[in-house]
Formats: structure tokens, C-alpha cells, sequence
């Protein structure tokens, strides 16, 4: 279409129709053609020009084109359709520029004839929106009803609903983004509608006093008595009168937001909470200087915004001067912080945690001790009175005033609630044809809901009853009854509740302001009935619009209604102790959740007993609401919440402004009813604009700036400060500054350039221009110091791509890349030591660089290697890159056809193993990412294989196997052995959970026999679950896990048991955790040892139908285990044998599996043994007997019989006392796990 439009502008559209015009020449109209054919192909990307460069007339040109893109083959309508599916708004993005992705993808989808119904439409773009949207998504979902939704409707929705919460943020935090900003009396008289507003003058020259000097005609950086020596100044004070906020003159602590601090540090011991007091090693300052770390722990801080902002471990280092807020940390938790203009601000989800300017060279963090509002440090009294008022609107609270109804309250302050706004949020009210005219007392009852308790009350009759369709109105019983008493009946029509809008309206107006009350105090849903009845209560003794603006209350019963008994719903009470000691207190603590009948005392929830108290003497602290005493917090204090608004593009049509204005802060949810819903709206804005903040929003952009008239004062200066910058001792930067700085930067540049030689040699990019509708991936630089085997440590660095931001179909495909199975290193080693064999280890550098990519991806240069001149080049990349999402398949995949080229064969039991016979010798490969162990007896082979590998790879020879994969490799000489072993792992692990000091004592046992561990000791009361929310339970059984898949069978049983808890830990599962961790410490030089023997393959299995059914099995080769498994039955047994039936079934799958494998490596050997300490299961195996038990058994496990009838394994029965399965299935004693763990081949 754009084409078109082109070549019409340029009166070239004729060659389109691919036909001359009569009246033209052939030379003219092949110009005409060859014009626009240039015009078109110089509006396309240079992949696409080269696709159809065999075009040479225009209309054939269009052809291709439309049969390229806009043919609507089956696969594009898929991507489509997934892609439109697959659609979220992240959090943080622009609600325009996702509403705008979401119609491009609409439009493709209409192009290829695919059109969805507008509800459909309407339905996926709330689909799309995200999580921090939810409450707005049910609120439109829940309204709708019956009706249609319709796409516009909800686009236009969204686009205000974006506006309003931008509006409501900014004008609730603008005062606090200009430090020291005032209000006197003639600012704001300027403000409102009127266009004769002029903009300030700035104050003449010679009116400028110097802040240093006190000389006028110069500001203080100009100087002439600039002094060397103490800077400080004391802070400077504003005496405007009129201030909206200020805050206590207190004492503040400051933090430094630093990057370049590698976590958070305090000297403050006292501030930290979940504190726990250990040695973690040490920290070098900037001057060298190293300082203990005492402790880690969380801390709160008070922020600027009158949040609460958790620091998480936070570390404790005494000597430290300054508290440090590292930016880093945060970055790696998901925080956003951003600097410059002399600001900072963290940022997290699009909530603007915390905020600040720079003062001098350091990012300063204000933390007041606290901050109270200017008139008291309690609920100022309009808040308080609203909140009393059950969340009434701001314009039923002016009324009342105005009446003289509320004490001590001469004016109304609009102030955001966020209570009511999540309460009472709510889309366009139904729009109502007719009004029902006003009735006596009793003349029309709305009802959805109703009880003729009324009537005694007024000694009336009711007259109509009006009501929706509900099940209780419409049963013949009912309707009799009405018929009988002599009441009219009106019913609404099915669908239409908005017909019986009295009362619909005012159910929902209970339940918002039911809910607002209920999220205010922080109190559970239980306490819903409560809310409703309070809010009825107060709702009576509000005004009302149907009834002219009087209150129900007193027009029902004709007295005068009072306001001083009202309290804030869900607030701390005291009330008399009838029994107790003469020494034990008077009264005891309640929560306020009512009021009496006919206003007969407070109704008081006592949570220690669970029951209602009724009081007419209670005393009330309004400032304490449930929600604080919960948490610890009784100070209520005022909360401002900012949203980051940097990338939220505003919307400035009519239609959008209108469709989200902003109601007042105070909900008039209340009267909307039987007011004109634009009446309403107009109300509210006026009432906005009275109210505005004296800041104008910083999304909003104005024409000018207006310069303030007020006195200005110098700024506060902090004291002198050093650039603060922590680093564990011998520890790794975070990011290329860092590196840089530090005193080893050179052997980090050195790393640098090392891993730059690898990528420029293995030409793994080329430089090239950013092309049209193309993102570059952005990359970081990832150091470790590596330590040998030897002991010596090693400077790595490596680019990294930011995969995460990759998009499937796009690109990257498939993903999958294959590992060598640790059964298979197991099985390799034990081969190794039994013939003898030579053992070498490789390393192939940066491995993921060799694989070839089939997408298009670009990439950010990398930091500190920008080209000279071509800084806003891409890097295009040829090869993988770490970090890529593809990167491993694709090294795989060039590695296997490598290792296929020089005639290695990949066994087909596993597919990172290649083996190649010669004659008399054979060589084994095992390949794990980038490490490689070489097995063979002729070192010569081996030698020539590393050869080859390196002049197709990079690599590097690590000479014999010492370690792979954090396990030690040892071979001893004079019997031939090799031990497999974790010592250096288990270590790490103990130190890391704090068990490897002297007081931890080892035990002798995986697991104690006296644990009886159950899902009910997992922790039910919340000081229970406190308790273990700080326990790292998941990362510890992560880690004994790893060592038991690699070299600790005899911790099997062990973990499985304490794994099954990981989704609800108790203090008991924790303690048999810590058990298993000194029983490590004790044996932590235990390995595997694989002894020069015949490669005799056997296997052991076990089952306990009394522990949870579970299957053991081992499998042993040359007297030490290769595989183990320990785990649940799929199906639960009726019998030991079943059990055991199924248990050799699982184990001879495995051996099965081993079997093929040594045959693939040309192991053949007549005997495959498994044995069974079950005879009856070993019967059952081998004949059909035992039917009357046996036949409901599963057909799968039953294929055992037949491996046995054809001679591939041998089952056999042993001893429960030789089993060495046996210590899977239970807490065994100590002579026999020596038994088991010797007959696995564990030993020291």
C-alpha cells in the first residue's frame, strides 16, 4: 500500500497495471517502468532486493512481492496467531506502545484473511495486559455481565485507566521530587484555566546575594573570597508557614548509593533484622584496607517517599563509616536504578522505590528517622474523619461539614486513599432513560435482599416490593404471601439488573465501601460480614441523593444523628478485664470491628479468644490499625506511592482524557446513582483542580518553566566523603567498570583481550550498520578467577550475550544440546581402571564460539572494544555467542559432525560418547559442554586425536584427568585404582551452611534412626512459618543432591527423605538436614574406588512397602556402583512381593540399558546378574505363579519375564543381610551401612 502511494505521488502508478497505454510510446513507457521499478527497490532492505533481483518489470516485481509477504500460507498464519496469543504487556511498558503492537499484529492477521469478532479482540488485549493490571482486568470482566464487550471500548478504557494511575502517582509524589520546595501565600493564584498566566521573571543581577560572602552582584561558585578548608555548612531551612509536608528535625543516617559496592554493608548492627552473626570473611576498601564482616542480615529503610524499602542481605562490618546501598545488588534482584541530571532513582516493576540528588560526587541517601505530616503525628482530622466515615466521598464529608456534623473538622483535604481505589474502582456507570419517582416510607422497597422486619419499626405496611428474579422472590410461596398482604410485585426483566438499579447500586456500594474499610485495617476476609454491616451502619447516617441530600437515619426514625461515638473501622481498642490478678493489667487490647444495634456499645474481636466483646466503655487508639499491630509497625504513617513514568507515552486525545479522568481521592462512588454521570465527572475535575499539586507532573511536558519568586537558600553539603568500594577478598567484579578499577586490572584486561583474540580469530562477527525493524542484543562481561588443580588461579573473562532478550521464531528454534550422563563418566572410569587404561583430560576454549548460527541476530559492541569511528555499529554475528540461547545446541551440533568426520562413532546410549577401535586399542570420548575426558591404551592414538581436535578447535591440553565437574580424580599406581571423590565440594558446602567449624560434630549416620519425619511437622502457626522462612532448606537439599548423584550413594535414602519436604520445611526436617550434613563432614574424604578387576556387571534391588513404596536399585561394575536410584513407585503395592516385583522390574531397565551400552564400547560378557533378597519375587519372575495375588499387576512390568527367558539377565536371590541396597530402604545400623558402603565401593 505504501508502495502504491509512492509510485502515485511520483505519477508512476500506471506502471503498476503492468499494461501500456495506447496513447504512449514503447521507449516511453519502458522509462516509466524502470523508474518505478528503481523507486521500488530502493525502499526495500537489501535481503529482500536480492531475492527478486530477477524482476526487471515492475508488475512482476509487485508479484513476487505480494507472493513473498502477503500470501497467506498456513505457517504464517500460525506465527500469527501464536504471536497474538503470546502477546504480554511487560511490566514498565508503555500501554500505547503495546496497544499499538497489539493492532499491528490484528491488521497482519486481516491481511491474510483472519478476523476475530470484537469481543474476541476485547478479550485478548486484557488477556495481554500484565499481572500489576489484574485488579483492573476483574473489575471490567466482573461488570460487564451479559454484555458484549467491545474492543475500542476497552482500548479506550486502558488508555485512560493508564493516565488516571499516572496522574494520581505524579500528583501524589511531585512535591516530593524538588527538595526544599515551599508553598507560600501567592503561589498557585495563577493557577486554573485562565490563558493571561505570565511566566516569572528571573530576579535582575544585582539583586543576587552571594551565599558566601553575603555580597550581592555574584552567585557563590564566582566568588572572589573562595576559601580552602572545612566546607560543611549547616542545613538550610525554609520558614514558609504554609508548608504542605515537612518532616521532625531529627537526626538522619545517610546511605550511599553506590555501583560499585558489591553488596550492601552497614555498620549498625542494631538496625538489621533476621540477623545472623557469623564470619564471612573480609572486604577491601578503596584505600586497601581490608575489614571483617561480622554478620548479614535485612534491613529496613524508611525512604524519602514514606515507604518501607527491605534491603536484603544486608552485610554487618563494624569499622565501616558509611552505610553502602550497592547497586549492583540490586540489579541482580530485579531493580532498575538509573542516574544522571544530578538525580537517582531505584525503580522496580514501574514503582519508583526510592529517590534522591547528588551531592557532590556521591549519590547521598536521606533516611529520616521519621515523618510526620505538618500539623500532628497522628491521622490528620480529615483523614481520620473519612476513615471513620466508613470511606465516604469527599463531597458527602463537605456536606456534613458545612452542617456542622463532624467536631473538630472545619475543612475537607483532598488526599489520595488507596483503599478506596482499591475498593471502589469501577468503570462508566449504566446509563439510566428514566428516574423512578421519590416514594413515601414503605411505598417501593428495593430489594435483592429483604425482610419485613421493617414494618414493625414504622407501624407501615409495605406496598411494592421491586426485585430481580432471584429464586426467593419468584417461588409460589412468596408470591402468595405478597398476594395475600396485599403488596404489588414488580420484577425485573431477565439480564437487566440495571432495571432494579436502587438496589444493585446499593449492593455495590456496601461491598466497596465494605472493602475499603477492610483492606484499610488490614483485617481477613472472615471479617467481611463485618465490614458490610459497619458500612450499612454508616451509609444510613450518611447523606443521600435520592432523598435530597438528608441523612436515611434521621428521616426514618426523626431524630438528630450524632457523629462523635464513630470510630475507624478494623483500630485498636481497650476495654475492662473482668477477671484477673490484682497485679495483672486492666484492660486488654481489641480490634474495633462495629457497632451495636441501635448504636448500644462497640462490637470488639478478641483474637486470642476468638469471640465478639461488646463495650460501652472502650477507650480507642484510632492511629493503630490491625494491619500495623501485624506487622510491628504502630505508626500510621502516610504513604506516597511514585510509578516511574520515563517510557509512559500520554495519549493526548479528547476521547482517551475523558474516558479516564480521574475521580477524587475520596470515592463519590456513593451518589452516582441517580446523579447524571457527567455532573459527577465535571464535579470531580473542578475539584481536582483546586486540589492540584503545586509541581507539575514531570511526564508532562509544559512550553516554559516557571522560575520561583521565593527566597532562595544555599543547599545542605554533606561531609567529605571517599568513594566507597567493597570487594570479597580474592573476590570477582561485577561488571567492566569495576574490573577496570581494580589494583589486578591488569589481569582482567589481560583476560579481556584474551577472550576479544578468541572471538576476532574464530571471526565470530563482522561490524555492520543496525538494519530497519532490527533490535541488537545487548552483552556484559562475566569474570571468574578460576582455581587448578594445582592450586594456582586463573583470570577468565567472558562475553556474554543477553539471551533473555531473544524471541523464539525469531531468533533462535530448537534448543536441546546433550550431555554425557554421570552413569556413563562412572561407567568410562570404571573401565579405565580395570584395564589399565591412559586417561586425559581437555578443554576446548570459549566451545560455544565454533557453532554456526541460521538466524539473523545482532549484537551491541562489547564494552571497552568499541571500534574507533563505528560506535553505533552492530556486530552481526556469524558463529554462537555465550549467553545465546542456541549457543550449546549449535556447538554440539559442530562438534558431532567433527568427531563424525574423523571416523569416531557415537553410541547410541548416549550421544556424547564416541568411541573408535583400532587395532588391538580403541579410544572412548566423553564430551560435557566444553570438558572432555580421552580414555584409551594407545597414547600415541590419543595424542594424534588431540592433534586433529586442536587444529579445528581451540584447545587446551590439561594433560592426565585430575577433576571434571567438581569431582577429584585419583589413581594409584601400585594396585592399579582410581577413587572418584567430592571433598572439595562437601567442603564449600559445609561452609557455606556454617558446618564446618570445630562445635559441628560429625555423625556416623546419613540419617538418625530416631527421626519419624511426617508433612505434620511442617509449621502451621505464622511464628512457625517466620521461623523457617530464613532457613535455606530448598539450597541445601540442592546441594546434597549433586553430591549424591555423583559419588555418594550412601546418602540416597537420606535425601529422598528429606526432599519430600521442600515445599513446606519444619524445624524437625531442618535438624535432619543439618544431621545429614555432619555426617558428611565426618566422611567427607569418602569416594567411589574402582579397582583393577573384570568389568562383571551386577545389579542389586530392594523395595519397602512400608516407607512409601519406594524403589531402590545399584548396579555395580567390577565391585563399585556406577548407578543407583532411589524414589517413589508409580503405583502403590499390595504386597512386599509386588513391590519387589516392580522394584527388579525399574532395575532391569537400567541394567538393560548398560548392557547395550558396553556392548556399543566391546564389553560383551555372558552374565548379567541381578538379584533380589525377595524369593517369592524372584519366583514370580521367573514363572507365572502366585496368580490369585499377582494378576493385577501391570502388563509392563512383566517384560522382565521375558529378558530372563531369553538369557539377557539372570535374576537371582541373595540374603537380605548381603543386600547392599539395603541402606536405600531404611535407616540401617552402623556395621551394616559399612557393609553397604563398602560393597559399593565407598571407601576413604
Amino acid at each position: 500500500m505504501q508502495i502504491e502511494d509512492l509510485l502515485c505521488q511520483k505519477d508512476l502508478d500506471q506502471a503498476l497495471t503492468g499494461k501500456k497505454p495506447e496513447k504512449m510510446g514503447d521507449a516511453e513507457w519502458a522509462a516509466l517502468d524502470r523508474k518505478a521499478l528503481s523507486v521500488i527497490r530502493f525502499t526495500l532492505a537489501k535481503n529482500v532486493a536480492f531475492n527478486i533481483v530477477k524482476e526487471t518489470t515492475t508488475c512482476r516485481l509487485m508479484k513476487a512481492l505480494s507472493n513473498m509477504y502477503e500470501k497467506p500460507s498456513a505457517s504464517n498464519k500460525v506465527f500469527l496467531i501464536r504471536q497474538l496469543v503470546n502477546t504480554r504487556m511487560r511490566e514498565g511498558m508503555s500501554v500505547t506502545s503495546h496497544i499499538n503492537e497489539f493492532n499491528t499484529i490484528l491488521s497482519r492477521l486481516l491481511s491474510v484473511d483472519i478476523k476475530f469478532e470484537d469481543e474476541v479482540q476485547a478479550l485478548l488485549l486484557l488477556s495481554s495486559l500484565p499481572e500489576s493490571w489484574s485488579g483492573t482486568v476483574t473489575a471490567i470482566s466482573g461488570s460487564a455481565g451479559t454484555s458484549k464487550l467491545t474492543f475500542e471500548g476497552i482500548r479506550d478504557f486502558i488508555l485512560g485507566e493508564d493516565i488516571r494511575r499516572r496522574s494520581s502517582r505524579e500528583s501524589s509524589s511531585a512535591l516530593l521530587s524538588t527538595e526544599g520546595r515551599g508553598r507560600r501565600t501567592e503561589r498557585g493564584k495563577a493557577r486554573g484555566r485562565s490563558k493571561s498566566r505570565k511566566r516569572s521573571q528571573s530576579k535582575p543581577r544585582k539583586d543576587i546575594q552571594c551565599w558566601k560572602c553575603k555580597e550581592t552582584g555574584h552567585f557563590r561558585n564566582q566568588c572572589p573570597n573562595q576559601t580552602v578548608g572545612n566546607r560543611e555548612v549547616n542545613a538550610a531551612t525554609d520558614d514558609s508557614e504554609d508548608a504542605l509536608v515537612c518532616c521532625v528535625e531529627t537526626s538522619a543516617e545517610s546511605w550511599i548509593l553506590d555501583s560499585g559496592a558489591s553488596f550492601h554493608a552497614t555498620y549498625n548492627m542494631k538496625m538489621v533484622k533476621n540477623l545472623r552473626t557469623c564470619k564471612l570473611g573480609r572486604v577491601r576498601l578503596a584505600d586497601h584496607r581490608t575489614l571483617d564482616i561480622t554478620g548479614i542480615g535485612d534491613v529496613d529503610v524508611k525512604t524519602s517517599l514514606g515507604t518501607t524499602w527491605t534491603l536484603k542481605d544486608v552485610r554487618v562490618i563494624p569499622s565501616l563509616k558509611k552505610m553502602l546501598i550497592s547497586a549492583g545488588q540490586l540489579d541482580d534482584q530485579g531493580y532498575w536504578t538509573t542516574f544522571g541530571g544530578g538525580q537517582w532513582k531505584v525503580v522496580k516493576e514501574n514503582l519508583v522505590i526510592a529517590r534522591g540528588k547528588k551531592r557532590g560526587t556521591l549519590y547521598m541517601v536521606e533516611i529520616p528517622d521519621d515523618e510526620v505530616n505538618a500539623v500532628t503525628n497522628e491521622l490528620k482530622p480529615s483523614r481520620l474523619w473519612h476513615q471513620r466515615l466508613g470511606h465516604m466521598s469527599e463531597k458527602g464529608m463537605k456536606m456534613l461539614v458545612a452542617r456542622g456534623k463532624l467536631p473538630d473538622l472545619k475543612k475537607v483535604d483532598s488526599e489520595f486513599c488507596e483503599s478506596c481505589v482499591l475498593g471502589k474502582k469501577k468503570k462508566v456507570s449504566f446509563v439510566k432513560e428514566g428516574q423512578t419517582p421519590k416514594a413515601q416510607k414503605l411505598e417501593l422497597v428495593h430489594t435483592d435482599k429483604w425482610k419485613t422486619a421493617v414494618e414493625l419499626e414504622t407501624d407501615l405496611k409495605v406496598k411494592c416490593l421491586k426485585s430481580d428474579n432471584g429464586g426467593e422472590y419468584i417461588s409460589t410461596k412468596f408470591t402468595d404471601y405478597c398476594a395475600e398482604h396485599g403488596i404489588r410485585m414488580i420484577k425485573t426483566v431477565p439480564g437487566t439488573p440495571q432495571q432494579n438499579g436502587v438496589a444493585e447500586r446499593m449492593n455495590r456500594t456496601l461491598n466497596e465501601r465494605a472493602r475499603s474499610m477492610r483492606l484499610n485495617a488490614g483485617l481477613p476476609k472472615t471479617f467481611w460480614a463485618d465490614a458490610v454491616n459497619t458500612a450499612a451502619y454508616l451509609i444510613n447516617r450518611g447523606l443521600s441523593v435520592p432523598l435530597g441530600f438528608k441523612i436515611p437515619e434521621e428521616e426514618w426514625k426523626g431524630e438528630a444523628v450524632t457523629y462523635d461515638h464513630l470510630k475507624v473501622f478494623g483500630c485498636s481498642a481497650y476495654d475492662l478485664m473482668k477477671d484477673g490478678d490484682k497485679l495483672d493489667a486492666k484492660a486488654k487490647k481489641y480490634t474495633f470491628i462495629g457497632y451495636g444495634a441501635d448504636s448500644m456499645g462497640y462490637r470488639l474481636w478478641d483474637f486470642e479468644s476468638r469471640k465478639v466483646v461488646r463495650s460501652k466503655h472502650a477507650t480507642f487508639n484510632e492511629a493503630e490499625l490491625y494491619k500495623d499491630r501485624s506487622t510491628g509497625n504502630s505508626q500510621n504513617q502516610k504513604v506516597q506511592v511514585e510509578f516511574d513514568s520515563d517510557d509512559i507515552s500520554v495519549r493526548e486525545s479528547e476521547d482517551t482524557q475523558d474516558s479516564g479522568s480521574t475521580e477524587p481521592d475520596f470515592q463519590n462512588d456513593d451518589e452516582s446513582e441517580d446523579v447524571h454521570e457527567d455532573a459527577v465527572n465535571n464535579e470531580s475535575s473542578e475539584d481536582e483542580e483546586e486540589m492540584a499539586s503545586p509541581v507539575q507532573p514531570q511526564s508532562v511536558e509544559s512550553n516554559w518553566v516557571r522560575r520561583s519568586t521565593r527566597v532562595t537558600k544555599p543547599p545542605e553539603k554533606y561531609d567529605p566523603s571517599v568513594n566507597y568500594l567493597l570487594l570479597t577478598e580474592n573476590g570477582e567484579p561485577e561488571s567492566y567498570s569495576e574490573a577496570v578499577k581494580l589494583k589486578d586490572s591488569l589481569q582482567w584486561e589481560h583476560a579481556m583481550k584474551e577472550e576479544m583474540g578468541s572471538l576476532n580469530k574464530n571471526k565470530t562477527w563482522e561490524l555492520t550498520k543496525l538494519p530497519r525493524n532490527k533490535k541488537a542484543l545487548q552483552n556484559k562481561w562475566v569474570f571468574r578467577i578460576k582455581e587448578e588443580h594445582d592450586g594456582s588461579k586463573r583470570y577468565k573473562a567472558r562475553l556474554v550475550v543477553k539471551g533473555f532478550q531473544q524471541k523464539k521464531g525469531i531468533d533462535y528454534n530448537e534448543i536441546f544440546s546433550p550431555v554425557v550422563k554421570m552413569t556413563t563418566i562412572r561407567l568410562v572410569l570404571s573401565i579405565v581402571a580395570a584395564e589399565g587404561l591412559h586417561l586425559e583430560q581437555l578443554d576446548v576454549k570459549t566451545a560455544f564460539l565454533h557453532g554456526d548460527l541460521d538466524e539473523d541476530i545482532y549484537m551491541a559492541q562489547p564494552k571497552g572494544f568499541q571500534v574507533a569511528g563505528k560506535e553505533d555499529w552492530v556486530c552481526k554475528l556469524k558463529r554462537s555467542l555465550y549467553g545465546l540461547k542456541q549457543a550449546p545446541r549449535q556447538w554440539y551440533l559442530k562438534f558431532d559432525n567433527f568427531m563424525e568426520r574423523t571416523g569416531y562413532k557415537r553410541c547410541e546410549m548416549d550421544h556424547c560418547c564416541y568411541v573408535k577401535k583400532f587395532k588391538g586399542s580403541y579410544i572412548i570420548l566423553l564430551l560435557y559442554v566444553d570438558d572432555m575426558l580421552i580414555a584409551g591404551s594407545d597414547m600415541k592414538e590419543i595424542s594424534k586425536l588431540k592433534k586433529q581436535m586442536s587444529e579445528e578447535f581451540e584447545m587446551k591440553d590439561l594433560g592426565p584427568a585430575k577433576q571434571i565437574l567438581g569431582m577429584s580424580i585419583a589413581r594409584n599406581k601400585k594396585d592399579g585404582s582410581l577413587t572418584l571423590s567430592q571433598e572439595k565440594y562437601i567442603g564449600k558446602v559445609l561452609e557455606r551452611f556454617k558446618m564446618n567449624d570445630e562445635k559441628t560434630k560429625p555423625r556416623n549416620t546419613p540419617l538418625g534412626s530416631h527421626f519419624r519425619l511426617t508433612k505434620d511437622q511442617s509449621p502451621r502457626s505464622e511464628e512457625e512459618k517466620a521461623d523457617m522462612a530464613d532457613v535455606p532448606y530448598a539450597s541445601a537439599i540442592g546441594s546434597l543432591m549433586y553430591a549424591m548423584v555423583c559419588t555418594r550413594p550412601d546418602i540416597a535414602h537420606a535425601v529422598g527423605v528429606v526432599s519430600r519436604f521442600m515445599s513446606d520445611p519444619g524445624r524437625e526436617h531442618w535438624e535432619a538436614v543439618k544431621w545429614l550434613l555432619r555426617y558428611l563432614k565426618g566422611t567427607s574424604k569418602m569416594g567411589l574406588c574402582f579397582k583393577g578387576k573384570d568389568s562383571v556387571l551386577r545389579g542389586y534391588t530392594d523395595a519397602d512397602l512400608g516407607g512409601c513404596k519406594k524403589t531402590f536399585k545399584s548396579t555395580t561394575v567390577g565391585g563399585t556402583a556406577v548407578s543407583w536410584m532411589s524414589r517413589l513407585q508409580k503405583s502403590v503395592a499390595l504386597s512386599t512381593t509386588e513391590a519387589e516385583y516392580m522394584a527388579v522390574a525399574e532395575a532391569s531397565k537400567e541394567l538393560v540399558w548398560l548392557k547395550t551400552f558396553l556392548e556399543e564400547l566391546g564389553k560383551k560378557q555372558a552374565d548379567y546378574s541381578l538379584y533380589c533378597d525377595n524369593e517369592s519375587a524372584v519366583k514370580l519372575a521367573k514363572n507365572p505363579v502366585y496368580h490369585g495375588k499377582t494378576k493385577h499387576i501391570g502388563m509392563r512390568y512383566h517384560f522382565v519375564r521375558g529378558l530372563i527367558s531369553d538369557g539377557t539377565m539372570n535374576l537371582m536371590n541373595i540374603s537380605g543381610a548381603k543386600n547392599p541396597a539395603d541402606m536405600f530402604t531404611k535407616s540401617v545400623a552402623l556395621d551394616k551401612l559399612k557393609f553397604c558402603m563398602t560393597s559399593a565401593g565407598l571407601q576413604e
